[in-house]
C-alpha cells in the first residue's frame, strides 16, 4: 500500500503537515463519496474558518466572556490554519458539475495524514461545541456532516495503519436523515 509516488495537494488541505523524510507514502482511497455531503461539508468548513479568521485578525474575541479554549481556538483555527492550502477539489467540482451523485477518490498521502485527521477531527469537535453553545455565528454541523467527516477522517487513519477501504454507506444528501 505503500507507494514511490509524490503527494499531491492534500485532502486534508491547511491541516496536513509536512511529511517527515522517512514518512512513507501511502495510497488512501475513499469509497463511494456522497458529493453533496462532500460539498456541503467543505462549506460548513470554509465558512466555519472564515469566521475564526475574521475573530483572529480583528481581535474580535471577547475575551473577558469567552471560554479560554474558544480563544485558544481562535488561535489555532484563526491564525496557525487560517491561510488557504490547495487540497484537490477539481475531480470532486468537475462530478458534482456532471450531476454525478457518488465518487470514488485516491490519494498518495504521508503516513503523518493519520495524525493530521485525528488533530482535524478533535479542532471540529471543539468548534462543534462552540457553535452549539452559539458562542459562534456559524451554526453547529448536522450529524450526518459529523459522520461524514468522522468516516472521512478515519479512513486515512485506518489505511495508514493498512486496514482496507470502508465505502461510505450512510445517508447520501442532508434530507436523507
Amino acid at each position: 500500500m505503500t507507494s514511490p509516488a509524490q503527494p499531491a495537494a492534500s485532502p486534508l488541505g491547511r491541516y496536513a503537515n509536512a511529511p517527515d523524510a522517512d514518512d512513507r507514502l501511502v495510497e488512501v482511497q475513499l469509497l463511494n463519496v456522497p458529493l453533496q455531503l462532500l460539498a456541503a461539508s467543505r462549506e460548513h468548513h470554509d465558512e466555519l474558518m472564515r469566521e475564526f479568521r475574521l475573530m483572529a485578525l480583528s481581535g474580535t474575541v471577547p475575551t473577558h466572556a469567552a471560554p479560554a479554549r474558544l480563544i485558544e481556538l481562535v488561535g489555532v483555527l484563526g491564525d496557525r490554519y487560517a491561510g488557504a492550502s490547495d487540497r484537490p477539489d477539481v475531480e470532486v467540482d468537475a462530478a458534482l458539475d456532471r450531476g454525478e451523485s457518488t465518487l470514488d477518490l485516491s490519494y498518495t498521502v504521508p503516513a503523518s495524514a493519520a495524525r493530521a485527521a485525528q488533530a482535524l477531527d478533535a479542532l471540529m469537535a471543539e468548534a462543534d461545541e462552540f457553535c452549539r453553545a452559539e458562542q459562534l455565528l456559524t451554526l453547529e454541523r448536522p450529524p450526518v456532516l459529523v459522520e461524514f467527516a468522522a468516516w472521512y477522517l478515519r479512513c486515512f487513519v485506518a489505511q495508514v495503519a493498512e486496514a482496507p477501504p470502508e465505502p461510505w454507506n450512510g445517508p447520501m444528501v442532508l434530507d436523507d436523515v
